[in-house]
């Protein structure tokens, strides 16, 4: 009975952390857009869950290893190969295959020089994961490959964190750490969400970025 509860309890707990990280994606996309389509109209695209990454998995293993990538002769349902037709990595039953990418909370891109950046926006409250998680994204393979696929030279990737992590020490300092690779690429966002801030983090640190000529 005990351990019932228990599970129950770790599952409402998750419920209610993705709620969470929803509300928090959507207010900074929500915020980024509404700020970028009023002072530069036409200027910049932001879009919620972008599908670029979701195969960046198998394309960076790809690149490095083509022939674990070719059609076998009887595929069989186990089977992951790359399609050169649809420019994709495809199984016997899906022309897309899952499983080999991730998906990343919002990209904003410049619509006159095609540049992008893409953001990951967890939300956590005084314990958790999340900013484990994200971490993925820092990963030197990743943000390399990422910036080749792009062909741009800046770091692709901006970070964003709230609710109660960012108001502890400790989970400041780790997050500051973490991310000391590129810490203007690090924005913690108070839990109430304040849109000035975070402009001003876009403003300086990231907008400039995108706005160079490729």
């Amino acid at each position: 009975m005990a351990s019932q509860h228990y599970l129950s309890a770790r599952e409402n707990w998750q419920i209610v952390a993705q709620q969470g990280g929803t509300l928090a994606e959507k207010d900074a996309a929500d915020t980024i857009r509404a700020y970028l389509d009023g002072k530069y109209p036409a200027e910049w695209t932001v879009i919620r869950k972008p599908q670029h990454l979701r195969q960046i998995y198998y394309e960076y293993t790809h690149a490095r290893n083509h022939e674990r990538y070719v059609k076998p002769e009887h595929p069989t349902e186990n089977d992951v190969w790359f399609c050169p037709i649809l420019k994709q990595f495809r199984t016997l039953k899906k022309a897309f295959a899952t499983g080999g990418g991730c998906e990343i909370d919002c990209m904003i891109e410049n619509t006159h020089t095609g540049r992008k950046i893409f953001l990951e926006v967890k939300n956590q409250g005084p314990i958790g994961n999340a900013h484990e998680r994200a971490a993925k994204y820092a990963t030197p393979s990743i943000i390399e490959h990422v910036k080749e696929k792009l062909g741009v030279s800046y770091i692709p990737f901006a970070y964003i964190f709230t609710g109660e992590m960012v108001e502890r020490l400790d989970y400041r300092v780790e997050l500051e750490t973490t991310y000391g690779f590129a810490p203007s690429h690090l924005f913690m966002w108070h839990k109430e969400h304040p849109s000035k801030p975070l402009i001003h983090w876009l403003e300086t640190n990231i907008l400039p970025l995108l706005k160079a000529a490729s």
